[in-house]
């Protein structure tokens, strides 16, 4: 992180935090009951997911996890910092694609009152967790990978 100029790192900090702002006090609540009504013209089926403070946390720190993930780079560049970002915002929402998908499963209620196309989330925090996968996956995937083949280019090289 020392290679991020500091007036860079306080504009993503400043950033986390209006989208903080404007998830647990604006436009959070507006943007989900939406989502959850398109999902539920394209898939016929109702995602009863909860969202608390903790979920919009989670989901406003990617810039800060985006610039953990530049950190990790040779040199600094803004672009560099910029696809970063929305490489961690990407795997977020691939995450959290495949957790809904997974919810066709698992959110299925035993009780034979509750209609088959209400799914609700297997326990609590299973979005927390999904942003939290999302977040780490290019961390533990792309950055592997990069260090392998680096390892390869040397030893072609020698």
């Amino acid at each position: 992180m020392n290679k991020i100029p500091t007036q860079i790192k306080y504009l993503i900090y400043g950033l986390c935090g209006l989208i903080f702002l404007a998830l647990n006090f604006g436009i959070g609540a507006k943007l989900h009951i939406r989502l959850i009504e398109n999902l539920q013209k394209l898939t016929d089926y109702h995602f009863g997911i909860s969202t608390n403070t903790l979920d919009y946390l989670t989901l406003a720190s990617f810039p800060i996890f985006g610039m953990l993930y530049n950190s990790t780079r040779k040199e600094f560049k803004k672009v560099e910092l910029i696809k970063d970002i929305l490489t961690v915002l990407l795997f977020i929402i691939i995450t959290f694609g495949i957790g809904l998908y997974l919810l066709i499963y698992l959110g299925r209620s035993s009780n034979p009152l509750i209609p088959e196309y209400l799914l609700i989330e297997p326990f609590d925090l299973y979005s927390t967790l999904l942003i939290g996968i999302g977040i780490l996956i290019p961390f533990l995937i792309i950055k592997p990978t990069e260090k392998r083949s680096e390892i390869n280019d040397i030893g072609i090289k020698n």
